[in-house]
């Protein structure tokens, strides 16, 4: 019956002691909270920061250049690639059927070319043997009108002689008709001697004509070679598009996404793989107006990315952007209309990632918050 008297006694003793204790823990605790507040309204003064920022990479969204049917992806998304390593197959059947029709069209342009070029082969050696030949006949021809020209002249005198010696009834009339007869046949000869000469120079300029079956013959040939030049041109295009059939990478880097599979229809200039190269990564982040006081090429900043809680990164601002993103908004304010509100604009800037190689981890579309000290 004793012990409850002293029990209370007790416990009246040490709740002062109690209080005491609980009111020393709350003032700590209110003292560390305005330390850490004072710490953090300082260190808040001295900062500046966004959290619109995020990893970005300057991914090629890889497009095939012909169409067809796709028959395999080779790749994985997050597989390493390597430039020129195929990332798209696209069924080959039609293009190399174009390839066929296009080495037909060239054999049959090489055989024209070549049949043409013999054509003009021959016409060359043809036209001047004939103009040759024409040229002497007509040499010959005119050498003959001189001879007959002269035994028509010689056998006229002899008539003249003859007609004076029968009227001096010196020679019968018989012998001057053999005269007579001789002149009639020498001009009749000096006639076909002309006539002669009138056909060669007749044949000479059916000869001379042929040059111009010479000049045709060659440019023959030459429409023939452009024909083959066409041909060769049309069979280059039709072995590339082939080779196209083939999407490879343009670059060593990392398959970012792909777009396509197998099955799908490939049309050209519609992406198929996105391929980015881990050296290109960046961080994008869009500071408002009033803070860009604070950013300046080459300044350091500091990255806090939620991949990496605790561990943030370094970086430095590579461009502050010449533009507010508004600018490229899908729909730019219209403020011609006279209503206006003020809205802080929000300008984007580039940072690079330091020693970037070390950190595969950060890949594009990583949010990022960027702190950058008002200072330094």
């Amino acid at each position: 019956m004793d012990e409850a008297p002293e029990t209370r006694e007790a416990e009246a003793a040490a709740r002062p002691r109690r209080r005491t204790a609980a009111w020393l823990l709350l003032s700590l605790m209110l003292l560390a909270g305005l330390l850490w507040g004072g710490r953090w309204v300082v260190w808040r003064a001295g900062h500046v920061s966004t959290e619109a920022g995020f990893v970005k990479a300057d991914i090629a969204e890889v497009a095939p250049q012909v169409a067809g049917r796709i028959v395999a992806v080779p790749v994985a998304e997050g597989q390493r690639v390597h430039r020129g390593d195929p990332l798209v197959e696209i069924d080959p059947s039609e293009q190399e059927r174009r390839v066929a029709q296009a080495e037909a069209a060239v054999a049959a342009a090489r055989a024209a070319a070549e049949e043409a070029r013999q054509a003009y082969a021959l016409a060359r050696r043809q036209v001047p043997a004939a103009i040759d030949a024409a040229a002497a006949a007509l040499a010959a021809a005119r050498t003959q009108v001189a001879k007959a020209e002269a035994n028509r002249d010689r056998w006229a005198r002899q008539l003249r002689r003859f007609r004076a010696l029968l009227e001096s009834r010196a020679v019968g009339r018989a012998r001057f008709e053999e005269v007579q007869t001789a002149a009639v046949a020498a001009e009749a000869d000096l006639r076909a001697a002309k006539a002669q000469v009138r056909l060669a120079q007749a044949r000479l300029k059916q000869a001379q004509a042929g040059r111009r079956q010479v000049e045709r013959a060659q440019a023959a040939v030459a429409a023939a070679e452009e024909g083959v030049h066409r041909a060769e041109a049309a069979l280059r295009l039709a072995r590339l598009a082939r080779a196209w059939c083939t999407v490879r990478s343009p670059l060593d880097g990392v398959v970012a996404r792909r777009l396509a599979e197998p099955g799908d229809l490939a049309t050209p200039g519609r992406p198929v793989v996105g391929v980015y190269d881990p050296a290109t990564r960046y961080v994008e982040a869009r500071f408002e107006e009033t803070k860009l006081r604070y950013l300046a090429a080459g300044k350091g900043v500091e990255l806090r990315l939620d991949r990496l809680p605790g561990t943030p990164l370094r970086g430095r601002v590579v461009l502050v952007g010449p533009a507010a993103a508004a600018e490229f908004a899908l729909i730019p304010r219209d403020v011609t209309a006279g209503e206006f509100t003020k809205v802080t604009q929000r300008v984007p800037v580039r940072i690079a990632i330091d020693h970037l190689e070390d950190h595969p981890e950060v890949v594009p579309g990583l949010s990022v918050e960027v702190v950058v000290a008002k200072r330094g």
